[in-house]
């Protein structure tokens, strides 16, 4: 009887051992990690604005990403026609977050706000901008088609798109 509970405590203790030596190493790993993350350099390219500017830029990106989870809500309802209004109205070329991405921002037609911002947006980051709004209009037609128990596959493939066209002006810029 007392051999087995020396077998017990032993292997308890080797067990508390054990788990604190993997707790270290883990902590150990992640402290590696934060270290190399700090002196990663960031390959994106900066873009300066004004601060005004940079605040409603960075509004507007955030009113995206509500775009898409309002999206993907109406989706899960098999509601298409909730959805495709949602990425027009917000997304889409026809939202005025798009404005500032069109060619005819520079020329000041599409008004002063997008006028300024397409000053100071590089073109590319521009021209990243409006192949989201296309896209965005793009997903727009096709989750129209969905009907009650329809195949959503068409719609979520241009959704797919919209985001994947996020995630390059991400890749590529940063505002600072």
């Amino acid at each position: 009887m007392r051999k087995t509970i020396a077998f017990a405590l032993s292997l308890s203790l080797f067990a508390v051992v054990g788990a604190r030596g993997e707790d270290d190493a883990h902590k150990m790993h992640m402290h590696d990690h934060m270290n190399m993350s700090s002196k990663m350099k960031d390959s994106r390219k900066e873009v300066d604005l004004p601060s005004p500017m940079r605040a409603h830029i960075l509004e507007n990106m955030r009113g995206h990403a509500t775009a898409v989870a309002e999206i993907l809500a109406a989706l899960s309802k098999g509601d298409g026609t909730a959805a495709a209004k949602v990425a027009e109205t917000q997304l889409g070329l026809g939202s005025p977050h798009a404005a500032a991405c069109k060619p005819a921002a520079k020329s000041g037609e599409l008004g002063p706000m997008p006028a300024m911002m397409a000053q100071h947006m590089p073109d590319d980051m521009r021209a990243l901008g409006l192949a989201m709004h296309e896209q965005a209009s793009a997903f727009a037609k096709e989750a129209e088609k969905i009907g009650p128990g329809g195949d959503m596959r068409p719609a979520l493939a241009e959704l797919s798109r919209v985001v994947q066209a996020c995630n390059a002006c991400h890749a590529a810029y940063r505002l600072d």
